[in-house]
């Protein structure tokens, strides 16, 4: 498939990589216009501390804020014979009648393997899970979600020396990600040819909503210790970390390791604190004692023998938040 001449870019969503696609795009004379929600507007660039508003006013790349997509003709008028939209991070679903405006040339870059990791969440649900393969997939959006055809799939497996930390996971995702979408642009503006493969819709194909760290991060104490551990790493920097329970304030943990030998606990000492040593507080859970790193926690009097807990009500509100 051949997309043709292409001076008109319209691109949905946000992120890091938005803004630098349309810095590419810019300096290949191509006309860019950026269509994001007030939220990922706002958002602080990953490797930056500024926001990609301010970006894209400094870069001179003009944008429009939109609640949502419903009124097609806020930003219909973009599109023209010339024009091809990209969705990145974008959290709008697109239905037929947006579809159909760009006449077979509307795109998303899922920023991981498919069928596999259909949806939102990224690498949290991949470390949750223990898969750490990852890769990015550029097809031509349709009315599902993450279905349809796939114009470029890369996979690549993360190093060991990466899988101990979400940020590490999501630098090295992303450095490969920047080298497939640069190549991708390119490629679209020479008007390359790709061949289109059909994304199965089989038994490896999972669908995973986005989640809020705020919201869903609570840590359930009836889990094993392996389980706690992945969930506390998926939910670590650059999010807010997951959240728990001690002395009857919410608290939030960002490091975690498990002891290097089993320990058999009864699960009435599940979540207490049985050994602090220096910036450390060592748990009981499920299997083996959990290893949190207090440095950033404000009180840190008196914590030997009590235990970290999380309510019910918290932990149903976590299940009944996730955001599809």
């Amino acid at each position: 498939m051949r997309f043709g001449e292409v001076d008109n870019f319209i691109i949905f969503g946000g992120g890091e990589i938005l803004f630098e696609a349309c810095l590419l795009l810019k300096k290949r004379k191509k006309r860019v216009f950026v269509i994001s929600s007030k939220e990922q507007i706002n958002e602080k660039i990953y490797y930056t501390k500024d926001s990609l508003k301010n970006y894209l006013l400094k870069n001179e790349i003009k944008f429009k804020v939109l609640s949502n997509l419903n009124n097609i003709k806020k930003w219909s008028y973009l599109v023209n014979k010339k024009s091809i939209g990209i969705s990145y991070s974008c959290r709008w679903i697109f239905k037929k009648k947006e579809i159909n405006l760009f006449n077979g040339k509307l795109i998303n870059i899922h920023s991981s393997n498919l069928p596999s990791f259909r949806g939102g969440g990224g690498l949290t649900w991949n470390i949750m899970s223990q898969n750490y393969m990852s890769g990015t997939t550029i097809h031509l959006i349709n009315e599902k979600i993450d279905t349809g055809l796939s114009l470029v799939t890369k996979s690549f497996k993360f190093p060991l020396n990466v899988r101990d930390s979400l940020f590490k996971m999501q630098k090295y995702s992303l450095e490969f990600r920047r080298k497939i979408i640069k190549n991708f642009l390119i490629k679209l503006i020479n008007n390359g040819k790709f061949n289109l493969k059909n994304i199965p819709n089989n038994s490896n194909s999972y669908y995973w909503p986005r989640i809020s760290t705020k919201k869903n991060a609570w840590i359930n104490w009836s889990w094993n210790a392996e389980q706690i551990t992945d969930f506390v790493k998926s939910c670590s920097y650059p999010y807010e970390g997951a959240a728990t329970n001690l002395k009857k304030k919410i608290v939030r943990f960002q490091k975690v390791r498990m002891t290097k030998n089993k320990i058999k606990f009864h699960p009435f000492q599940y979540g207490l604190i049985y050994k602090i040593i220096k910036n450390e507080i060592y748990v009981a859970a499920k299997n083996y004692g959990i290893i949190f790193d207090i440095s950033n926690l404000k009180d840190k009097k008196g914590l030997l023998g009590k235990r970290l807990y999380s309510t019910s009500r918290n932990l149903e509100k976590s299940l009944e938040n996730i955001i599809i």
